[in-house]
């Protein structure tokens, strides 16, 4: 009786040793802890290789379409002792030539100078001719004026606060207006006109004074006019 008391508590402490295949051991929770971390390991790997490839297609792209190199900067030539003093022969060639332009060109420009008009006081003993038309002629000083015509002196004029003396002579000529200039501080300057309609010609005298202060006088063909003088 105790044999089989004994035996039935053994069978069932096996009975209850025995797993549940419907109720979670321990050794399952170990193996699906190892599964999860299989998945996490295989993740990791996942992306481990992926990583990987990515390097290997860009060694490979390099390899067959290798990159541009860049161009090496360009060195600069080292300047010699030599080469400085040629640069400062040349700069100064250059700086000459072009002061020798500005030069040029400053001297082709250069304004003229203005000219200056000296006056020279007529020499008062030396008497001067000239032929003013082929019938009119004057001879004449600093103070006296002779004037020889073919024609005779018909009307002597002068106008008031007028420098001048005025001489008609009778003629039919057929002429242009002449006007010259003396050396003569007196008598400066004569005009003879014509007035061929009225049948006469005309000479001014212009004096340097007003006509009271000359004399005015007759012989032949000739009128002589005088600067007068205070005693």
């Amino acid at each position: 009786m105790k044999t089989l008391l004994t035996l039935l508590l053994l069978l069932q402490v096996a009975l209850f040793a025995r797993e549940n295949p419907f109720q979670p051991t321990t050794a399952y929770e170990e193996e699906a802890a190892r599964m999860v971390e299989l998945n996490e390991m295989d993740e990791d790997y996942a992306i481990e290789y992926q990583r990987e490839q990515s390097y290997i297609n860009d060694v490979y792209e390099k390899m067959n379409n290798p990159a541009v190199e860049e161009k090496p900067k360009e060195v600069k030539p080292v300047l010699t002792e030599e080469k400085v003093k040629k640069l400062i022969e040349k700069a100064k060639k250059e700086t000459e030539n072009k002061t020798k332009e500005i030069v040029k060109k400053a001297v082709e420009e250069k304004p003229k100078e203005i000219e200056q008009v000296v006056y020279v006081k007529p020499r008062l003993d030396v008497s001067y001719e000239k032929e003013i038309l082929p019938f009119v002629k004057v001879e004449y000083d600093n103070d006296k004026i002779d004037i020889y015509s073919d024609y005779k002196v018909s009307k002597k004029l002068t106008l008031p606060g007028k420098k001048k003396i005025i001489l008609d002579y009778t003629a039919k000529k057929n002429f242009y207006t002449v006007r010259e200039d003396l050396e003569s501080t007196n008598f400066p300057k004569i005009a003879v006109g014509n007035h061929k309609k009225d049948n006469y010609f005309r000479i001014v005298i212009e004096l340097a004074q007003l006509p009271e202060n000359y004399e005015v006088s007759y012989n032949d063909n000739k009128v002589t006019i005088v600067k007068l003088y205070d005693n």
